[in-house]
């Protein structure tokens, strides 16, 4: 069973028989010929059932055609095919295959479109083969007839010198008779199919000549052609021998030219063996079929509704197939960026475990801190509120340190820079939780009173000793006696007080003991504490 979608079966369907074939392609696989009889329904609908859902083309070769020329106004779209209706219920109402063939536009000022109107006048040998289709469910393309092909086949075969003559009369013997089609400049105008054509070869000629008498009678009433007008004559036959009688017989003829198109050329081209030609000429206008040689539908939509479903469900199952691929290819796609990010995102987390390790090992190499963290985040806090302070130590200590470097014996132990309006502030040895708390002081002045922070008076306390220190109480006195007086002597300080001397001083206190004996490293420090008042500053201009 073919199954392929290249595979397509073409009927052709007469008064006598049905010719059937199975197209792969264009290649034709196999033919069968079913009789006009219950016994050859019953043949083809056992031979249709071998291969389903297989596109059918159905050619009709009929005696009862009916052709008519008719011009309508130029028109498109839905206003044309509204036209094309109309004129085919005006002519054909009630019949069921029936169409309109368009020739070609007017050159007259209106430009109207010729359109040649087809239809079947008796259905009834058409309509029991489709009935057994019907019966099958096959897909049904269409009906179509068989003189429309053979003015598809006249172009096949004729030269363009042949081609041009504006009146041809194409004469083709078909296993059901003689069928003669009427060409105009290579367009279809009628065609009659005579029946009952003599078997003798001595008769032949003689039948065409009279045959052609008479669609000559008939065009010249149609007014197709007139009294002087000569017809061109072309005989189709597979061996040119056989058409010479046929035209020795048109040779006293008037008004008639005979010629001959031989079919063994085309049929070459078109891959049909000849000898399925000679026994059925009917092949020949099936095989422009299967190549692909469209012309108009005479059947109604609804006897191809089976074949448009099909359609419709082999272009969900092509969509749906296309759907599936892309999806696929999104999904692999995603899954391969998937696979590349968890790779990239492993490599990061190995890089970042790396970076920690050294970080750690880096930080164990270092030499460890004096203080811990919290004493250190304490001093960066301290000293960002100080940068952020108005007034700074740094006048207290540039005197103090100027002062040092006169007085080289003095060792500095702390020193504190007071901002106060209290000028009798005292400084207090605890200094328990002051580098805690000068944070928030620092803060609280600046939020409480940062207006009046230059205005302050700045006291210094200094804290300090003597050293190296001998034992010489006396000479230590003088030395904080002569630190004081350096300090005195910078411009920035108001006033300098002695808080506390390395001795007491007072006539109050008793002096007892001796010095002599004693190691320098067991003595007491001589330890003395300073006050000072600043200047106030100077305002910039």
């Amino acid at each position: 069973m073919l199954k392929n979608n290249l595979n397509k079966i073409i009927l052709c369907a007469t008064a006598k028989n049905l010719v059937a074939g199975i197209w792969h392609g264009d290649q034709l696989q196999q033919h069968e010929v079913f009789l006009h009889d219950d016994a050859g329904q019953g043949m083809f609908a056992a031979w249709l059932a071998h291969y389903p859902e297989i596109p059918i083309y159905l050619i009709a070769n009929a005696v009862e055609e009916d052709y008519r020329l008719e011009s309508l106004p130029h028109s498109s779209g839905r206003e044309k095919n509204a036209l094309i209706e109309r004129k085919l219920n005006q002519f054909y109402r009630g019949l069921i295959f029936r169409t309109a063939h368009f020739i070609q536009r007017e050159k007259d000022k209106r430009k109207d479109d010729k359109f040649l109107f087809v239809a079947l006048n008796n259905d009834e040998f058409l309509q029991i083969w489709i009935n057994v289709i019907q019966q099958a469910d096959a897909p049904l393309v269409g009906v179509y007839l068989l003189p429309m092909l053979s003015q598809l086949l006249c172009k096949q075969m004729s030269t363009p010198r042949k081609l041009g003559e504006p009146h041809i009369l194409l004469c083709e013997k078909l296993s059901s008779g003689l069928r003669q089609s009427y060409l105009h400049n290579g367009r279809l105008r009628m065609s009659r199919l005579i029946p009952n054509v003599p078997e003798d070869p001595n008769q032949l000629g003689y039948f065409y000549l009279v045959e052609t008498q008479k669609t000559r009678l008939y065009l010249m009433s149609k007014r197709f052609i007139s009294r002087e007008v000569t017809l061109n004559l072309q005989l189709v036959s597979l061996h040119d021998e056989d058409m010479q009688a046929i035209k020795q017989s048109f040779s006293q003829e008037p008004g008639i030219a005979c010629e001959t198109l031989n079919l063994r050329t085309i049929t070459k081209q078109m891959h049909v063996n000849p000898l399925a030609i000679e026994t059925l000429p009917e092949l020949l206008h099936m095989q422009l079929l299967a190549n692909g040689h469209q012309t108009e539908n005479l059947a109604p939509k609804l006897l191809t509704k089976t074949f448009e479903l099909i359609k419709i469900s082999q272009w969900i199952t092509k969509s749906a197939f296309a759907l599936g691929l892309s999806g696929l290819a999104l999904s692999s796609y995603f899954l391969m960026n998937g696979f590349e990010h968890q790779s990239q995102t492993q490599n990061a987390l190995q890089a970042t475990q790396m970076i920690q390790q050294r970080t750690v090992e880096a930080t164990n190499q270092l030499p460890t801190l004096p203080q811990n963290a919290q004493a250190l985040k304490t001093a960066v806090l301290v000293f960002n509120k100080i940068q952020q302070y108005p007034a700074s130590p740094q006048r207290l200590m540039h005197v103090v340190s100027h002062a040092m470097e006169k007085s080289s014996e003095v060792a500095l132990n702390r020193l504190r820079w007071v901002q106060t309006e209290d000028l009798s502030f005292q400084d207090e040895d605890d200094l328990k939780g002051l580098a805690a708390n000068a944070a928030n002081t620092l803060a609280n002045n600046l939020t409480n009173n940062p207006a009046k922070a230059t205005q302050l008076t700045e006291l210094g306390f200094i804290s300090a000793e003597i050293s190296p220190f001998n034992g010489n109480y006396r000479e230590a006195v003088q030395k904080v006696q002569q630190f004081s007086e350096q300090l005195k002597l910078a411009p920035e300080v108001a006033q300098v007080e002695i808080l506390q001397t390395p001795v007491n001083m007072s006539s109050y206190s008793d002096l007892r003991g001796s010095t002599e004996n004693i190691p320098n490293d067991a003595l007491a420090p001589a330890l003395f504490k300073i006050k000072l008042q600043l200047k106030p500053l100077t305002p910039q201009p």
